[in-house]
């Protein structure tokens, strides 16, 4: 995917994007009042450049817990000079505004930036002054606001409300035709738990469709779930979780204070990627609706005489080389399936339908014979499903099927 911010492209996929992290504050978590100066901030900013930034995200109001908001007046007079500054020293890459007030934004997109950075989620003001402006923008999930946020937050499943929350603020942008980036907003509002699912879960939310960007970098999460590591030494911690995304492929971008280091993990993990093979096929036999008729039932009367019964036996073989040859040997018998689930039906008398599908696996995955050489097939089963449904049961109860269901691997 080709994200357009002003004059600059990026290319999103071949590997994670590193977005540097600088905060023009005087109380930002790890480092406040490092850069609220003019000079060392862009200082900084041609720093993370030369170590290999794809873009650079200035940000002039604290987003830790507990912080007090900043007027618009008093964060524009933080970032304009900045901006302008970095601008000036025409670095080849993009800058974004980390701010969720509108206003600051469109005078801000005027004067140097190129994308925004909404912690807010990019509300309907947030995405027209972006559609003026032709931006790309981040919409962040947060449950309240900096200063309540870590007040006991509470979601039934927060992957899913923060899935869907994000999904919609996606859809409100396209509507306007905007590039929206999404990020789940570790951190803001999520316990340790919250902050575990989601990053355990990432895939979930990149089904959205959207790019994801992921700020994980140095955050308290990671004292609490390292046993109290300070934050300058959650280097670490950072760089294990970011690997754990950007190896899963659903991070897009790592939005992160320490550049180098990551700029390395992005680049040695987009070369990996680069060399993986495809995996090789499998192949899936299917026989369902095998009838069968099996003495089976948790009373004796039940049992007393056969019932029918219907079995779907769905198997999946080892991977296979491309090209495969086409031939029996290569495969199993639909018939031979249908014969062993009859032969295990009628063989015993079974309390639990659960119980002769177990019993139908079980021989089907030991003792099926191959179609040619004499052999076993079981070697080159990788796993199988076993469904055994009573049509009689499922009639007196009114259900539309009653059965078991397992799944077996050797």
């Amino acid at each position: 995917m080709k994200l357009v911010c002003g004059p600059h492209t990026l290319t999103l996929g071949d590997r994670p994007l590193v977005m540097g992290v600088l905060n023009v504050t005087p109380d930002s978590f790890f480092d406040g009042g490092r850069h609220n100066a003019v000079e060392a901030a862009t200082r900084h900013a041609r720093r993370m450049a030369a170590e290999g930034a794809d873009l650079i995200d200035v940000g002039a109001e604290s987003t830790r817990p507990g912080a007090d908001p900043v007027t618009p007046k008093d964060e524009l007079a933080r970032l304009l000079p900045v901006i302008e500054e970095i601008a000036a020293l025409d670095l080849p890459l993009p800058l974004s505004v980390d701010t969720a007030k509108p206003e600051v934004a469109d005078r801000v997109l005027g004067r140097g930036a190129h994308l925004i950075n909404d912690i807010s989620g990019a509300g309907e003001e947030m995405l027209d002054v972006a559609a003026r402006h032709k931006a790309p923008v981040i919409a962040m999930h947060m449950q309240g606001e900096p200063r309540t946020m870590q007040r006991e937050p509470r979601y039934d499943d927060v992957v899913a409300e923060i899935r869907d929350y994000l999904a919609e603020r996606v859809a409100a942008g396209r509507d306007l035709g905007l590039d929206v980036l999404v990020d789940p907003g570790i951190g803001f509002g999520k316990t340790l738990e919250h902050n575990l699912d989601l990053l355990a879960n990432l895939h979930e939310l990149h089904q959205i469709g959207a790019p994801l960007v992921l700020g994980a970098s140095r955050k308290s999460f990671l004292e609490r779930l390292l046993g109290g590591v300070p934050v300058g030494e959650r280097l670490t911690g950072t760089l294990a979780v970011n690997a754990w995304a950007a190896v899963l492929g659903t991070a897009d971008v790592l939005r992160v204070h320490d550049v180098e280091p990551h700029r390395q993990l992005a680049e040695s993990i987009g070369a990996l990627r680069g060399r993986r093979r495809s995996s090789a096929p499998r192949r899936r036999v299917l026989a369902r609706g095998i009838a069968c008729r099996s003495r089976i039932g948790v009373t004796a009367a039940e049992r007393s005489r056969p019932q029918k019964l219907l079995v779907d036996i769905d198997v999946t073989l080892t991977a296979q080389a491309s090209g495969a040859r086409d031939e029996l040997g290569e495969t199993v018998d639909y018939a031979e399936l249908a014969a062993i689930a009859q032969a295990v039906a009628s063989r015993d008398e079974y309390r639990l339908v659960e119980t002769l599908a177990e019993r139908i696996a079980a021989s089907v995955g030991r003792d099926t014979p191959r179609a040619a050489g004499g052999s076993t097939l079981w070697s080159r089963i990788e796993s199988l499903r076993v469904r055994v449904l009573k049509p009689g049961a499922s009639q007196e109860i009114g259900a539309a099927e009653v059965g078991a269901e397992i799944d077996w691997r050797p």
